[in-house]
């Protein structure tokens, strides 16, 4: 993503709009593909001798040197540098502060480079060769390992994308509209948007769009940097949609509001062509605890919808399917996720067979209202847990145990007067 101050962007009245490029532009192709050689050719050179070059690129291109920083800066992105610590560096590091400290104490030196040459002396090497091995693990040093390419205008392309997603980062609300989609891509869609964590409001009205309405970092008072990069990396997920339309409210930081209007027709293409299944690894290590732990059960990303009164949906984080045909859904609510688990908790409220599985992040017991709300609701005693990082078994086991003793209830006024054990303490 681009920093601040190579974000380009125009504001008339209370319109911000972003500066894009001609990605067709040839002078601009050149430049990117100038800077691609240079990356492409990286591997084994460190971080310094990577920028030098393509300082000299910056330095001598034909267009405007902030749009080739921007270029620059998104081919870090895409580069892989050795930052794992050196053991050995390590260990020479500590003895080398150990040894000076000690000819300090013993010794008295008229000059730095007399106490430079006597350090080399000690070590057998000169005191250029001491600098350079003693901080070679320092960023300007760190070799390159692998660098992810792409074609120089999917590059163009990206900076278009990335001058949005920095505007993003400062969003405060976001509506977007999602026409004639196909069903494949749409779930990809909203699996995206529940991996990433985004607060979300779904409605589908009577033409079949969906209005996706997702609360920005600046709505938020807890760790809104990461909130932040989540919301600037669905935009991609959004790019592979065919028709789409994007409002964003932001805040700069001249407190000034503005309004940002987007769609298809802005041109943007992702990074690639193909819609990537993103999943974090904390989800994968969820779903291999419940394969290991739950036999009877199966677990996969959520596919579908669930409906909820008022023509609202729900995409939920999982699928779980009992070996007897029984499924139900599983959402989780993060801790930046307050407002919508009270609106969940108001959706369910009187309702005693299963919908939804709620598992809830431990942080959100800190605001008094969503603990009170968790507290005095029913359906989450029944149908609810508290996790930490990631789901525990043991708090999920005993809601999966609810959820077949209701099922397996004759249809008839048993079900009416069943009031299952209630849930592990908040």
């Amino acid at each position: 993503m681009l920093t601040k101050d190579l974000i380009r962007y125009k504001i008339f009245h209370d319109t911000i709009t972003p500066e894009f490029i001609d990605p067709d532009d040839p002078t601009l192709l050149a430049v990117a593909e100038q800077l691609l050689g240079v990356f492409e050719e990286s591997q084994g050179k460190t971080r310094e001798e990577l920028l030098q070059e393509s300082k000299g690129i910056i330095e001598s291109a034909p267009c405007a040197a902030i749009i080739v920083r921007g270029l620059e800066k998104l081919l870090l992105d895409r580069t892989q540098f050795d930052t794992e610590p050196d053991e050995q560096l390590l260990q020479f590091r500590a003895s080398l502060f150990e040894r000076t400290s000690q000819l300090l104490q013993k010794e008295t030196f008229s000059s730095s480079d007399e106490y430079q040459q006597r350090v080399g002396l000690e070590f057998q090497k000169s005191p250029e060769a001491l600098a350079a091995e003693l901080y070679s693990d320092l960023p300007a040093y760190q070799p390159v390992i692998e660098f992810k390419p792409l074609s120089a205008k999917r590059l163009l392309h990206r900076y278009n994308c990335a001058l949005v997603q920095g505007l993003l980062f400062h969003c405060e609300k976001l509506m977007l509209k999602i026409s004639d989609a196909k069903t494949e891509s749409l779930r990809q869609l909203f699996k995206y948007l529940r991996f990433r964590q985004l607060l979300a409001t779904i409605q589908k009205d009577r033409e079949g769009h969906f209005w996706i309405s997702v609360d920005g970092p600046l709505n938020l008072f807890y760790q809104t940097k990461k909130y932040g990069i989540n919301l600037a990396n669905f935009f991609v997920a959004v790019l592979h949609q065919p028709k789409w339309e994007l409002k964003a409210e932001i805040q700069l930081k001249n407190q000034k509001h503005y309004h940002l209007s987007l769609s298809e027709s802005c041109g943007i293409l992702p990074d690639s062509p193909h819609f990537w299944s993103y999943i974090p690894q904390e989800i994968q290590l969820f779903q291999t605890l419940f394969h290991r732990q739950a036999e009877a059960w199966q677990i996969a990303p959520a596919h579908r919808f669930v409906p909820l009164e008022g023509e609202f949906y729900c995409f939920p984080d999982y699928t779980l399917m009992h070996a007897n045909g029984i499924d139900i859904s599983m959402e989780l609510f993060h801790p930046w996720h307050a407002s919508h688990l009270t609106v969940r908790l108001q959706q369910l409220e009187g309702r005693k067979s299963p919908l939804l599985i709620l598992g809830v992040s431990r942080v959100l017991l800190k605001n008094q209202l969503v603990a009170q709300s968790l507290e005095a609701s029913d359906y989450f005693s029944r149908y609810g847990f508290v996790f930490r990082q990631i789901p525990t078994m043991v708090k999920v086991l005993p809601v999966l145990d609810r959820i077949l003793a209701w099922e397996t209830l004759p249809e008839d006024g048993a079900r009416e007067n069943a009031l299952p054990a209630s849930a592990s303490e908040i």
